[in-house]
């Protein structure tokens, strides 16, 4: 289930409630998530990835002073456009940069999100209402979508937009993006080996608590892919926007030169 309003929000949480019997909301946890999250979008850490090449951007402004062969108006042409051009192709690799970085760190809120995936399986509520071996890999999907949408990223947008000065809104959109990328294609295998098992004792609940817990560690297995999906899509806009600056910035130092 795709979630892109506050309605579909509450339509998703109204159907886990009914199909699931169970309220995820009460899986937020704010203050680990900040103190995760703060580890991730840390002010120093997220200036410093993106002042890095917005520098080596206008080092090499300055290097064309002597480098390009300037007279006259050309002089005064590249101090001001070529100061713009340069700097705007800096900010924009800049944030380009963090997303690169951002990828790896991800993984961790991803882990995050699962470990309360394993936590919320565990729930009596949750096993004795609807999960068959016949369609738990979709009420897995489900669930995990519902965790994405009304626990994560809520919690951890929240958390960035506060945190992170100048850049925050930015990477809170990053965050939304890539996690919703995540929720949409992420998939859930395995559990085959407990489909003949019925929930009647405690130990068949035991064996088939083992195979969800062990579904969902699978689904780590092909998060790098995911991951770069999302982060591609995520990135795409401000990848062209960059494309189209330091085009224009070549085209503008070969007229000039």
């Amino acid at each position: 289930m795709k979630v892109k309003t506050e309605k579909d929000l509450e339509q998703l949480k109204t159907r886990i409630q009914n199909e699931l019997g169970i309220d995820v909301t009460k899986y937020q946890n704010e203050e680990v998530a900040q103190n995760f999250a703060e580890l991730i979008v840390f002010p120093q850490y997220v200036i410093s990835w993106v002042i890095r090449p917005v520098l080596i951007a206008l080092v090499l402004f300055g290097i064309g002073f002597f480098v390009i062969d300037l007279v006259h108006i050309e002089f005064i042409l590249y101090a001001i456009l070529g100061l713009v051009l340069f700097f705007i192709c800096g900010v924009l690799f800049g944030f380009l940069f963090l997303t690169w970085k951002m990828k790896n760190d991800m993984f961790g809120v991803i882990e995050y999100t699962l470990d309360i995936m394993k936590t919320s399986v565990s729930d009596v509520s949750l096993m004795s209402s609807g999960l068959t071996p016949q369609n738990r890999k979709e009420k897995l999907s489900l669930l995990f979508s519902g965790i994405i949408h009304i626990v994560t990223i809520p919690t951890f947008a929240n958390v960035i937009a506060n945190k992170v000065p100048v850049v925050g809104g930015f990477l809170t959109g990053v965050f939304k993006r890539v996690m919703t990328g995540v929720a949409n294609k992420i998939k859930f295998t395995g559990g085959e080996e407990t489909e003949q098992i019925e929930e009647k004792d405690e130990e068949a609940q035991s064996k088939l608590l083992g195979s969800y817990t062990k579904m969902i560690d699978s689904a780590t297995n092909g998060l790098e892919k995911v991951l770069n999906i999302a982060f591609g899509i995520a990135r795409f806009p401000l990848m062209t926007v960059f494309i189209i600056f330091l085009s224009v910035l070549i085209i503008f130092l070969f007229l000039i030169n």
